[in-house]
């Protein structure tokens, strides 16, 4: 649930309020954002329209999102763009022809210049025996179908990411995680469709309204994945990563994989979820129990505003109860723009257990022993518990992080700077268990 500006930074569409033109500032700009660990290349395009300015800011790097922000103000030479749901800002100024000023996010900042012109299309980089694909699942979604060599047909998985926007590739800073995956269960001779979100690179841009949505999505992309060249019909799984890992057991009746390898799944409801990783977060970075506990409270108060507001109507309620529990009157709305969506709010009303216990075919649960956002003991047990009775494996790779990284403290701030976007040692543990329930699942004929 936790991102890094690397993870959340992908396309922000603005809307403008009224205000006066001024066409020195319409048009395409590009800039590059050097965030230390990797460098983002920006595009920002800037519309007139008769109430003022629209204008879409692209990650070029990260894929694409349309991203509400709250606000676009023009003030010659100062142009000021603010974007409430990342709790992003860009204020620049024009000078000589060129933008330059500051980007914001999260209390950090980062400076940034940009100059006329757009940035070069690419497509996304195919490995040998990738492809390009589309799927529709009642929205369009792009994605990468990736074959091993030699002749088929072979074992395939649906890859599902975890929370927030992604690209297919799942692309962090410079690594791109299940690029690399992809390419360690090709070696083992297993296939793999990866998939850009919806509102990312080539997919549309239309939001999920909740966890079972995706689900729907996932069925949809599942039975594309079954009907491909070189992928055996009856040996076709799901491998899914944090969210990810539950969204597989949210499939419709009719579209049901034949596994299921969840790697450090949600095994816990939204709420355990949120108290869990804040409580770990803040004990990493030396937090004291006064701030441990105030960020419970706020936490568990956010929550109630959740399940107390009628469907899509929380945001006000969320707002409130952050501002009554310190978070300064600037930044409440910018967090209540997120914590407050309906796709929240139905998150945080889904039962894991019995989505866990509901699906009867093979399970392999991976998870993390560093991991911060999706611990690993509890998380393990929770898994244990939900699916007594049912074909379950479960095993702990030790020494990394939620996204299977080498890690020292497993905190989010060390992904970008990882050696590896995956451990090597984490990769081949996951390819092998891959096999073993491949085995289990397509020699049981199910």
């Amino acid at each position: 649930m936790v991102r890094t500006i690397l993870a959340v930074l992908a396309v922000i569409a603005i809307t403008a309020g009224a205000q006066a033109r001024d066409e020195r500032f319409s048009g395409v700009w590009n800039g590059v954002l050097d965030v230390g660990a990797a460098q983002l290349r920006l595009e920002l395009r800037i519309e007139e329209n008769e109430d003022g300015y629209s204008a879409v800011m692209v990650s070029v790097d990260q894929g694409g999102a349309a991203i509400p922000v709250s606000n676009l103000d023009v003030e010659y030479p100062q142009i000021d763009l603010q974007m409430a749901a990342m709790g992003a800002r860009y204020t620049a100024t024009l000078t000589e022809g060129r933008l330059a000023g500051t980007f914001s996010q999260g209390g950090a900042e980062f400076p940034l210049e940009m100059a006329r012109g757009g940035v070069e299309a690419t497509g996304p980089e195919l490995a040998p025996g990738e492809s390009e694909v589309f799927v529709d699942a009642g929205v369009r979604l792009a994605g990468t179908l990736r074959l091993p060599e030699g002749d088929g047909p072979h074992p395939a998985v649906l890859m599902l990411n975890g929370s927030g926007s992604q690209d297919r590739d799942v692309t962090i800073g410079n690594h791109r995680i299940f690029a690399v995956l992809s390419e360690a269960l090709a070696e083992a001779g297993i296939a793999s469709l990866r998939l850009d979100d919806r509102g990312m690179g080539g997919s549309d841009n239309t939001p999920a309204t909740g966890p079972h949505e995706l689900g729907s999505d996932a069925g949809a992309a599942l039975a594309f994945l079954r009907a491909a060249d070189g992928v055996d019909v009856r040996c076709t799984g799901i491998l899914g990563h944090s969210e990810g890992g539950i969204i597989a057991f949210l499939l419709p009746d009719a579209s049901q994989p034949d596994f299921i390898i969840a790697l450090a799944p949600q095994a816990g409801t939204l709420e355990e979820t949120l108290l869990e990783q804040g409580e770990a977060m803040n004990r990493v970075m030396g937090a004291s129990e006064e701030v441990i506990e105030a960020t419970r409270a706020r936490q568990l108060a956010m929550l109630e505003a959740l399940r107390a507001s009628p469907p899509g109507e929380a945001e006000a309620a969320v707002e409130a109860a952050f501002l009554a529990h310190g978070i300064p009157a600037e930044a409440a709305p910018q967090q209540a723009a997120f914590w407050g969506q309906q796709y929240v709010q139905e998150a945080a009303a889904l039962d894991p257990a019995a989505a866990l216990g509901g699906y009867d075919g093979p399970v392999l649960g991976m998870f993390a022993g560093n991991d911060l956002q999706v611990l690993a003991e509890v998380n393990a047990q929770r898994m244990r518990e939900a699916r007594a009775g049912l074909p379950t494996t479960l095993a702990t790779v030790p020494g990394v992080n939620h996204l299977f990284q080498a890690s020292e403290t497993g905190s989010p701030a060390e992904y970008v700077s990882a050696p590896h976007a995956m451990s090597p040692d984490a990769l081949a543990l996951i390819a092998e268990g891959a096999g073993e329930i491949i085995a289990e699942a397509c020699s049981a004929g199910r």
